[in-house]
């Protein structure tokens, strides 16, 4: 499964400028894709603020910072005046250009909307969000004022089928569907 936070139907979010970076326009840049490398030599990867294109980008250079982010040098931006400007864009890809994904893998906004049912056939609710964690996403799955996390994992999650817009999940011991909240 892929993260793409804070996208919309016209654009894809890849990753959030954190902050500049150095002084020669760098930036950092929170990810929000599977790696830097779908970043480098994409040739539709755009700025992107309150949905709305700022220009096309291209990488010249990038690394990984140790704390996560990656560091990225934009052709298009100039010095650190205008990385600072930049802070909190997003830098997206035109939800026609999408990356395709191998069968049986979702991006997490595929999956919002989604109703949870379990093998059993009760409805667990509606998924409202998948965070991105350390090892997998997790579903947020709401049903009135009840919250049940599902763990984004194909162990759990046993079929989705994004035109009836249900997910089926056998659940894990540890999450009981009668008395999660």
């Amino acid at each position: 499964m892929k993260s793409t936070d804070h996208s919309s139907p016209e654009f894809i979010v890849l990753g959030t400028i954190v902050r500049p970076h150095g002084l020669k326009g760098e930036v950092k840049v929170s990810m929000a894709c599977s790696g830097i490398e779908r970043l480098v030599g994409c040739e539709s990867l755009r700025l992107v603020r309150d949905g709305v294109e700022i220009k096309k980008v291209s990488v010249i250079r990038s690394f990984m910072h140790p704390d996560g982010d990656a560091v990225l040098r934009l052709k298009e931006v100039v010095g650190p005046e205008e990385a600072e400007a930049l802070r909190g864009a997003y830098l997206a890809v035109p939800s026609a250009d999408r990356e395709k994904l191998p069968e049986d893998s979702f991006y997490f906004d595929d999956l919002v909307g989604l109703q949870v049912l379990t093998e059993q056939g009760l409805d667990l609710g509606e998924i409202v969000e998948v965070m991105e964690g350390l090892a997998n996403g997790v579903c947020v799955v709401k049903k009135g004022e009840r919250e049940t996390l599902i763990p984004a994992l194909k162990s759990v999650i046993k079929r989705v089928d994004l035109k009836a817009r249900r997910m089926t999940v056998e659940l894990p011991e540890e999450i009981d569907a009668e008395t999660a909240d």
